[in-house]
């Protein structure tokens, strides 16, 4: 029920939204927003409104079905202060992407530095871990593949993992566009990938009897990108923008955090991983040898240079997200087999 509201909330949303967004970015304003499968150079950004819209719709409207008194309640509400510190942090990470997409659209401005960015993520993402830790704990130790058992972190898990978070949210933001170009974007794969990555870990979790917080942060974000994709899947009419792309990662390494599988991120968001790699590799070999390794910044760029079209592109991340998703139900169904 939740992910169908999201999907037709996406879409009047961003029906709604569109002309508002359009008129930051041109100073005009026109409630048609022109022919869907045709750009006319007005498509905005802040496709994080739409999204984050769709999730708290979603988040509220199952902690009411699952726990009614926490929401009038947080005495007793373990699940709805673990969601709702969750989503706490996801929210500001939109508002960041937020400021950065107004600041680019409306005033034509760089934005801030990616530094500065980098660390305002990680301060976010180590105020949620610690505020799990007081709302139920989080598990500090790490499930590794091939009967390997668990790595325990301990305390070193708090100033860690919200690392490896910002690193995954940063990843998330390269695989929609490089330097939030849009040209070097391929519209939709990142919704797309986010929505395979969610189904794979709601899946999952679902058969591996997992976290209930962690399932519904996936569902959310899986009718939030589907939402989203009737407008910004190529041609887009609406880009996600630094707002959606963190929104995206946010929601994305939140759900891992809240499920406390976290070797499952490199699985499901295999894709992710891949074309982040990709870039990384590609700036590493370009200031050592000052040679392009590839024709873009990323893979879906290269491909797109070597003349697959946004569809294309779209289909092979896909696949490559379904099989990473498969990896992801099996290591969670694997996972409900150990114990610390």
């Amino acid at each position: 029920m939740i992910l169908g509201c999201e999907m037709v909330l996406g879409y009047v949303l961003g029906r709604v939204f569109i002309p508002y967004f359009r008129r930051i970015k041109t100073g005009k304003f026109d409630f048609y927003i022109g022919d869907r499968f045709a750009k006319d150079g007005s498509e905005p950004k802040f496709g994080g409104v739409v999204i984050m819209l769709c999730v708290i719709f979603g988040i509220v409207t199952g902690v009411i079905f699952y726990d009614s008194q926490a929401v009038l309640s947080f005495e007793n509400g373990e699940f709805s202060r673990r969601v709702f510190i969750a989503l706490g942090g996801v929210l500001m990470l939109t508002a960041i992407g937020l400021s950065e997409d107004y600041v680019k659209e409306k005033k034509l401005g760089i934005g801030m530095k990616p530094l500065y960015k980098i660390c305002m993520e990680y301060l976010i993402c180590l105020g949620v871990c610690v505020g799990l830790r007081y709302c139920g704990g989080v598990q500090t130790a790490v499930l590794m593949p091939f009967h390997l058992g668990y790595v325990q972190f301990g305390r070193l898990f708090y100033p860690l993992f919200p690392l490896f978070m910002t690193v995954g949210i940063n990843m998330v933001k390269i695989h929609d566009c490089a330097g939030g170009k849009t040209d070097t974007g391929t519209d939709g794969l990142c919704a797309v990938t986010a929505l395979i990555f969610s189904a794979g870990l709601s899946s999952g979790l679902a058969a591996g009897a997992g976290s209930d917080a962690a399932q519904l942060f996936a569902v959310c974000t899986m009718g939030a990108a589907g939402g989203f994709l009737f407008w910004g899947c190529s041609p887009a009419k609406l880009y996600l923008g630094e707002s959606g792309a963190l929104a995206l990662g946010g929601l994305m390494t939140m759900a891992v955090l809240l499920s406390g599988e976290y070797f499952v991120f490199l699985l499901a968001g295999a894709a992710v991983v891949v074309d982040g790699a990709c870039g990384l590799l590609q700036y590493i070999v370009f200031k050592i040898r000052k040679k392009l390794l590839m024709k873009g910044y990323t893979l879906h760029e290269h491909l797109q240079k070597k003349g697959h079209g946004d569809h294309s592109v779209i289909g092979i991340f896909a696949v490559m997200s379904v099989a990473g998703a498969a990896a992801a139900i099996a290591f969670l169904i694997y996972s409900g087999k150990f114990f610390i």
